[in-house]
C-alpha cells in the first residue's frame, strides 16, 4: 500500500515537472529518483525520458543526463537508443547537445550505422546542423558511404555541406547517381582542394 502510494506520488511529480517545462520541483523530486523510475509508463505507453523527447525539453533532460550518465547507453522500453529517438525528433539540436554534453560518444555505432548516418535520414537543413553538432564533438566523417547517402538526395547545399565537413568522395559505380548532382561534388572537392592550399 505504501510503496504504491509513493509511486503514484512520484508519477504525479514526474508528470508535473515534464508539464512544466521548467525544473522548479526538480529538487523536490531529484533526491529520490531512480534511474528505473523514468522508464516506467508515465502516459500512455510513453515513459519520463520519452516525453521530454517528444516535447523538446532538452535543460530537463540535462538534469537526467547529469545525474544518471548511464542513459547515454540504456535503450528505452521500445528497445531504440536514446539518441535515436533523439534524432528523429523536430527540435532535436539542443537534445543532442545534451546527450554529447553527458559524454555521449558521437561515434556511437548503432546497427552498423554511425550517428552521422541516421542525422542523414533527416530533412536535409536539419540533417547540417545534427551532423555539424556531431562533428563538434568529434564525430568521423570520413567514411565514403556519408557522401555517397548525400549525393542519393540530390541536394547541393547538403552535399556542399559534407564534402567541406571532410567526407570523401568514393565512387564503385557512378552510374546510379544523378549526373548533375555528381560533377557538382567533383566541382566541389576541387574547389576544397584548392582552399586548402592556401590555408
Amino acid at each position: 500500500m505504501l510503496n504504491a502510494l509513493k509511486r503514484r506520488r512520484r508519477i504525479k511529480r514526474l508528470r508535473e515537472l515534464i508539464d512544466s517545462n521548467t525544473l522548479d520541483l526538480w529538487p523536490k523530486l531529484a533526491p529520490d529518483l531512480q534511474v528505473s523510475h523514468l522508464y516506467e509508463p508515465l502516459e500512455g505507453n510513453l515513459c519520463a525520458l520519452e516525453l521530454c523527447i517528444e516535447r523538446g525539453h532538452h535543460t530537463l533532460m540535462q538534469q537526467l543526463l547529469h545525474r544518471f550518465p548511464e542513459l547515454c547507453k540504456r535503450p528505452l522500453p521500445n528497445g531504440q537508443h536514446l539518441v535515436e529517438r533523439v534524432l528523429a525528433e523536430d527540435a532535436s539540436l539542443a537534445m543532442l547537445s545534451a546527450l554529447l554534453g553527458a559524454g555521449m560518444n558521437p561515434n556511437l555505432d548503432l546497427n552498423n550505422r554511425s550517428l552521422v548516418e541516421l542525422a542523414l535520414e533527416q530533412p536535409s537543413e536539419r540533417a547540417m546542423l545534427l551532423i555539424n553538432r556531431l562533428a563538434q564533438h568529434g564525430a568521423s566523417l570520413n567514411h565514403p558511404i556519408l557522401l555517397q547517402r548525400a549525393l542519393k538526395q540530390q541536394n547541393q547545399a547538403l552535399v556542399k555541406f559534407m564534402i567541406d565537413s571532410g567526407a570523401p568522395l568514393v565512387m564503385i559505380d557512378e552510374s546510379v547517381y544523378n549526373e548533375e548532382i555528381l560533377a557538382f561534388a567533383k566541382r566541389c572537392i576541387e574547389d576544397k582542394k584548392i582552399r586548402d592550399l592556401w590555408a
